[in-house]
């Protein structure tokens, strides 16, 4: 299957050698796994065709201090697609990476391929590679195995390739205790760990804590914000910026892992939205079909472990609103939020 898919793929890319643009557009908040796996995928592309430009793409922030130190320590350039104007006649192919084309490129665009390794399914690629393993890194590097690409070693550009790759592995694998490991993940790390830089993996492992995450974590220390039951936890952090949103997941993943709790709800308003991040230690947690089940399958999405879910607030946009209002609004929010998780988890 990975060897058909892979083999229409490269004849496409190579049907016409003028189609040299290619847009590897990523999830809206990229992490290591979309970040290594597009730019892994540059590297696959090139050694195709030279002359191929690759624009790596994301429409979204980059706020979790982590993805930030993965960018800024390996160097890997990307561009918001707010900055491009007429972006479908800017490029000639588009790719998606560790998400669908319906959930990333606005309809009526073309997309060549999808990969990923979510529980998705999609009908505007044209060619999709969707499986059931760890990372979406380590669909590419079995890619650039299959092609007979190599790592050099002390080549500074393939170790920082290699370095992006193998984390993006290790995140989203939870360290190879995930539901979703496969022998895939297992191969592709033991390769990848030859060629990472040391000192380079070292800085975004142990990637610096931003200060306004204590300062966030301490709202879900107020009593009225917070309801436990049963194992499961679910809090709400009031206003927060965009820039600071991914306090969200990292919060879910901390109260997952609290003695006695298995699951774990985190949400805020961000902009016009609610966001939920959810994580969970339960191994009999169906994370997927439950975030769909409380915020419905247009909203809310997951794999094992990991949700998340962003509702619109529609014409109840807060923008120009008195702090009054906002604050009345946020406690209605933060009662029905909470409310109905229990009232599906209890159902």
């Amino acid at each position: 299957m990975a060897t058909k898919t892979l083999s229409k793929f490269k004849e496409a890319i190579l049907g016409d050698l003028e189609k040299t643009r290619v847009a590897i557009v990523m999830h809206e908040n990229p992490d290591p796994d979309c970040i290594g796996a597009s730019w892994g995928l540059i590297k696959l592309l090139q050694t195709w065709n030279p002359d191929i430009k690759c624009t790596l793409l994301y429409s979204g922030e980059i706020s979790h201090s982590q993805n930030k130190t993965l960018v800024n320590v390996l160097n890997i350039a990307l561009t918001n697609m707010a900055e491009i104007e007429e972006i479908e006649d800017s490029f000639d192919f588009f790719i998606t990476v560790d998400v669908t084309p319906e959930r990333s490129l606005k309809d009526g665009i073309k997309c060549l391929m999808t990969i990923d390794h979510h529980r998705v399914e999609t009908k505007q690629a044209k060619i999709a590679d969707i499986r059931n393993v760890g990372a979406v890194c380590s669909i590419v590097w079995e890619y650039l195995k299959k092609e007979g690409v190599t790592f050099k070693e002390k080549d500074e550009t393939d170790s920082a390739i290699a370095t992006a790759l193998l984390v993006g592995i290790k995140t989203d694998t939870s360290d190879f205790v995930g539901e979703n490991v496969s022998d895939l993940d297992f191969e592709a790390y033991k390769n990848l760990i030859g060629f990472v830089n040391r000192r380079q993996l070292s800085s975004i492992i142990n990637y610096p804590i931003p200060p306004h995450y204590f300062e966030i974590r301490s709202r879900l220390d107020q009593s009225e914000n917070t309801k436990i039951d049963n194992g499961v936890f679910v809090g709400g952090v009031g206003y927060i910026s965009y820039a600071k949103r991914d306090a969200l997941p990292m919060m879910a993943e901390e109260r997952s892992r609290v003695e006695g709790i298995n699951t774990a709800f985190v949400f805020g308003v961000v902009g016009d939205y609610i966001e939920v991040s959810v994580r969970s230690v339960g191994v009999a947690v169906d994370v997927n079909a439950l975030c769909q089940k409380i915020f419905g399958k247009e909203y809310a999405g997951g794999k094992a472990g990991a949700g998340a879910s962003k509702i619109p607030l529609s014409f109840c946009s807060l923008k120009e609103t008195s702090d009054v209002v906002k604050n009345k609004m946020w406690e209605g929010i933060r009662d029905y939020i909470i409310e109905r998780i229990f009232q599906e988890i209890h159902e």
